[in-house]
């Protein structure tokens, strides 16, 4: 689960790696909401529900791993316009159907348990809007054998 990822305020993910091990390339599918009329500055009501898919990959040694990963969110629902001219620091229009992201964080990932926390930045790129620098944090539990 991320809080403030590139799904949105809020989305769950499934991730896998393609080869056995924690480390390596892999791949992540989710599930997200972007419920707009949270934040206080917004002049925008509604949201999308969103799709993220991406890439990642895994270095380091045991605990600690560095995370580098890119991929593409899809957005669904709303028709809320969340490009507001009269914000400075204004963010996405909802015109366009999907978003790319690139991303780069630590992850704490011990070697026997189940539970794993992650901080990252991960800016966001949507065409004809100035790139935005996003970031947040996750929590994961692992599936299967805890080895």
């Amino acid at each position: 689960m991320d809080i403030l990822g590139p799904g949105g305020m809020l989305s769950v993910h499934f991730e896998s790696r393609f080869l056995k091990g924690k480390t390596g390339i892999g791949y992540k599918v989710g599930l997200g909401a972007a419920p707009y009329d949270l934040l206080e500055e917004s002049c925008n009501e509604g949201g999308n529900l969103t799709i993220p898919l991406g890439l990642n990959y895994l270095v380091g040694k045991k605990s600690h791993l560095l995370e580098l990963g890119a991929g593409n969110v899809f957005k669904f629902g709303g028709g809320t316009k969340v490009y507001c001219t009269e914000i400075e620091d204004s963010f996405f229009e909802n015109g366009n159907l999907c978003y790319l992201y690139c991303l780069i964080g630590y992850r704490y990932q011990p070697l026997a348990k189940r539970i794993a926390g992650r901080i990252f930045v991960s800016p966001l790129f949507q065409k004809d809007i100035p790139v935005k620098f996003w970031g947040g944090a996750g929590v994961s539990l692992k599936f299967g054998s805890s080895k």
